[in-house]
């Protein structure tokens, strides 16, 4: 019996059992996945149309980049006002990669606050289907696949911009952005120089329970039902090839969106020869930067500083 076979079976079976109300579950999650998983506009939120870097204190460059695929994505290359281009160049580039909610203009006041602690450019990326980038009424909305066009164009990018030093980038992922920021780094480990991942997951298979827990009984590490689950992001694959990247792991104790243990999981998976993996017990998914920002920012640092 083949695994989609057997997958069915236990479907069908689940269908029978709850109601209907299991099939109507994996409906939603077979047909709306990307909906799920990628949401560029939240209801109810303005989408910082007018937002700009300026606002926050910073300069900023405006890159349209266009992807092997066909589609341009929108990113911001983000300083200091008083670096001339000399301290520009001379400095690593953090190239980051935002959670899955909301246009990257919710990030500027956190990505301020990394440029002055870090004392580093950042090149922010919005991906497909994201304000300010092509894709959400076409064949390049948002996707696993595509997303990961966009991060290889973004590096891309980066090696030929003469106002960085595209030698030195280290990829920075929050959430969502921590899969994009392994799975680039797994495919091009000679260009980058350092990984740096916050409160991301183990996979999307592994997340569903979290969101649709009766769903746990079918799909997962090792279940039936995962032929479903089109946008797997299996970052506890992705992280075992980064035996020659510098990694640094940043955990929330308190994180109500991704299971910290799923942090843990991947740090076991890890094969870096310099890894470290620093714990925020008070915090939640993405406030670990404000609520404990001492330690926050120290773990930042050190990692960076070995760069400069």
């Amino acid at each position: 019996m083949g695994l989609i076979d057997f997958g069915v079976k236990w479907l069908m079976r689940l269908c029978y059992g709850a109601g209907g109300v299991a099939g109507v579950a994996v409906a939603l999650l077979y047909f709306f996945q990307e909906k799920i998983l990628y949401v560029p506009t939240i209801p109810g939120m303005p989408d910082f149309s007018n937002i700009t870097p300026e606002r926050y204190g910073m300069a900023s460059q405006d890159v349209d980049i266009v992807t092997k695929d066909g589609i341009k994505i929108h990113a911001w290359l983000l300083r200091l006002k008083q670096w001339t281009a000399e301290e520009l160049k001379s400095r690593p580039v953090i190239l980051f990669f935002q959670e899955n909610a909301g246009p990257m203009a919710f990030r500027l006041p956190f990505l301020k606050l990394m440029i002055r602690h870090l004392g580093c450019p950042v090149f922010a990326v919005s991906y497909r289907g994201y304000r300010l980038s092509e894709g959400q009424l076409s064949e390049g909305k948002p996707t696993e696949k595509g997303l990961k066009e966009d991060a290889r164009a973004a590096l891309a990018h980066l090696a030929q911009n003469p106002a960085v030093d595209g030698s030195r980038v280290v990829v920075f992922g929050r959430s969502l952005g921590g899969a994009v920021a392994l799975h680039l780094a797994a495919e091009k480990p000679r260009q980058v120089i350092g990984v740096m991942v916050e409160n991301t997951f183990t996979s999307v298979e592994d997340m569903v329970s979290r969101v649709v827990p009766p769903l746990g009984l079918i799909i997962g590490t090792g279940k039936p039902g995962n032929f479903l689950v089109t946008n797997k992001w299996r970052n506890n694959e992705a992280i075992g090839q980064l035996d020659n990247v510098p990694l640094l792991m940043l955990v929330s104790g308190q994180d109500e969106m991704v299971p910290s243990e799923q942090m843990y999981s991947l740090h076991k998976l890890q094969r870096s020869k310099q890894c470290k993996l620093v714990e925020f017990p008070l915090s939640s998914h993405m406030d670990a930067y404000d609520k404990e920002p001492v330690q926050y920012w120290n773990a930042l640092t050190e990692f960076m500083d070995q760069f400069k």
